[in-house]
């Protein structure tokens, strides 16, 4: 099944229930678990969001319904991406698709060619 990685942060309502029951996240997990989705692991971590969630789910559909179950249950409000494995950038064509938009970008694709006028660096005085 595809994977997904959901960020989330904790609502105000969310910081309440949590405060209320420390086992919030793992029992909300295991209620909105479906045949077409579950929840594989749960971190919580510091920056920017309170929690990174890896999903399994049938496709995109599901995956939405499990964010907006899990998000109502555990009063989180969920950014959800799909995952690829890293694997699939191996792959001939995915490789020449990357290489491609490099290219249309103008980006370097590596140390070896870059030359000395792309700089980015802001200037300390307008030229």
């Amino acid at each position: 099944m595809p994977l997904y990685v959901m960020l989330a942060n904790l609502t105000g309502r969310g910081r309440r229930m949590g405060h209320d029951n420390p086992n919030l996240l793992s029992e909300a997990a295991a209620a909105v678990e479906t045949p077409s989705g579950r929840i594989l692991t749960q971190y919580a971590v510091l920056g920017r969001y309170d929690f990174v969630i890896i999903t399994e789910a049938a496709d995109n559909q599901s995956a939405v319904r499990l964010s907006l179950e899990l998000g109502l249950t555990a009063g989180l409000n969920i950014e959800t991406l799909p995952a690829l494995h890293i694997g699939v950038l191996s792959d001939e064509e995915h490789i020449s698709v990357l290489r491609d938009a490099g290219v249309a970008l103008n980006l370097p694709t590596g140390p070896d060619e870059s030359d000395a006028t792309d700089d980015w660096r802001i200037p300390d005085q307008p030229a």
